[in-house]
């Protein structure tokens, strides 16, 4: 009922049991081949090994009761394995290894398979942010500060505010994955023991053999998963601010957005609605990745070589928040092709306070002809007549300061107190345009 709402079925299929099984058989395929490419085990063991795991089909269902009984799916994997085998080969099958060797791995290579997805989406939601921009970033807008209206901006500079930290999570990625996308083998306790010698050897084999970079023993180093899921909360956090300024800006009130100018979010009673369904969905997952990411980060405390409780965290923790961000991707996506911004309401809204979001802009103004102090005392005497006798800011500073002879018309045309706006959405849009 929920799966494209609150699920990504493409990534859902990647993080589940099913394909998590295959990763660990691809494991225990690759530590064979390796193994008899060294000598260690004959090979055609690793031959038989290789071609009866690769068409092996175990189901999740047939590994609940062994890790109920076990704390650990790994022994009835390899003991289901081992029956497809011939009597020659499976002695020879997790040779060296330990379950969690098996699962870690298995783990990095789903994550290995995930990362290009996300970028993709990534990549595509910057585009978007920047047709958006082109098209309708030059919209004159309020810009609010802590829910009050502070000074104009250009709708522009927003949207730039959603994408900026997309391009920086994009190259967290980059400089995460060489120590994220590595192999696990370390044995009983991490020193390799029962391979003697040969150890690194073989864990070097092994992680160019999965297309992985090599790394010591990691058992009880949990750093670079918390590092991954960090990224991951990172990226659904900017995308829940963009839900959240989105919430803001379509309130009826405001009405400077709809989210899905397209259709989507009916109510079942009040057919005169639009609801930001989507954009509440952002805010949603970034909740919970937030709260996800909380509980990666206690798996670091791994305690001594290896740690079950501590281990055990990551389990359902890691696709969950591959899921969420995944989904809030997706969400993020639909809304950055249907966003439609309402100009009249914009202006309104600019136009609420009769000129006092210029207050700032007069003050600057006015310290060109007077002290500086006795000018903004003159504004703060003209935002105060503003309010009581409801005139224009720019009417009461005429009769304030008619001695200057200032033109506050043209003063405190909205263009130009735009600042650095445009400027900013158009370095935005070029360092997108730059991406690959």
């Amino acid at each position: 009922m929920f799966s494209k709402y609150l699920n990504d079925p493409s990534l859902g299929m990647i993080c589940s049991d099913e394909h998590f099984i295959r990763k660990m058989l691809d494991f225990e395929i690759a530590l064979a081949q390796v193994q008899a490419i060294l000598g260690i085990i004959p090979k055609e063991a690793a031959q038989n090994i290789e071609e009866k795991l690769k068409t092996l089909q175990i189901l999740p269902e047939s590994l609940a009761e062994g890790t109920l009984q076990n704390g650990i799916p790994t022994i009835t994997l390899i003991n289901l394995a081992k029956k497809a085998l011939s009597d020659a080969a499976k002695d020879y099958l997790h040779w060296g290894a330990t379950s969690q060797d098996v699962m870690d791995t298995a783990q990095v290579l789903i994550i290995k398979e995930v990362i290009p997805i996300l970028e993709k989406k990534i990549l595509e939601l910057l585009q978007n942010l920047a047709v958006l921009i082109d098209n309708q970033g030059n919209l004159p807008t309020i810009g609010r500060t802590r829910t009050q209206q502070a000074v104009p901006i250009l709708f522009g500079q927003k949207i730039a505010n959603w994408a900026s930290p997309l391009i920086r999570h994009l190259e967290r990625l980059a400089q995460l994955k060489p120590r994220l996308l590595v192999a696990q083998l370390g044995g009983a306790a991490g020193n390799l023991s029962a391979l003697g010698d040969q150890g690194l050897i073989i864990s070097e084999a092994l992680a160019k053999q999965l297309a992985l970079n090599f790394a010591l023993p990691w058992h009880n180093q949990r750093d670079n998963f918390a590092e991954f899921t960090n990224w991951l909360a990172l990226l659904s956090e900017s995308l829940g601010k963009m839900g959240q300024d989105i919430l803001l800006m379509s309130q009826t009130e405001i009405n400077e957005v709809i989210e899905n100018a397209d259709g989507g979010g009916k109510s079942s009673t009040m057919p005169h609605k639009n609801n930001p369904i989507l954009s509440e969905t952002l805010l949603v997952l970034a909740k919970k990745n937030a709260n996800l990411a909380s509980i990666q980060l206690q798996s670091m405390i791994h305690g001594n070589e290896r740690d079950g409780t501590a281990w055990l965290l990551e389990w359902e923790n890691l696709p969950k928040m591959i899921l969420n961000t995944g989904t809030a991707l997706n969400h993020a996506l639909t809304i950055s092709k249907n966003l439609k911004a309402n100009p009249n309401a914009m202006q309104k809204n600019i136009d609420l306070l009769n000129g006092l979001v210029f207050s700032e802009a007069a003050s600057f103004i006015l310290a060109q002809y007077l002290p500086r102090n006795e000018a903004k005392i003159i504004v703060e005497k003209a935002c105060q007549d503003v309010v009581s006798e409801g005139k224009s800011l720019e009417e009461v500073l005429l009769n304030l300061t008619y001695d200057l002879k200032i033109d506050w018309h043209l003063a405190l045309n909205i263009d130009n107190h735009l600042g650095v706006s445009r400027e900013i959405m158009n370095k935005v849009v070029a360092q997108i345009k730059h991406l690959k």
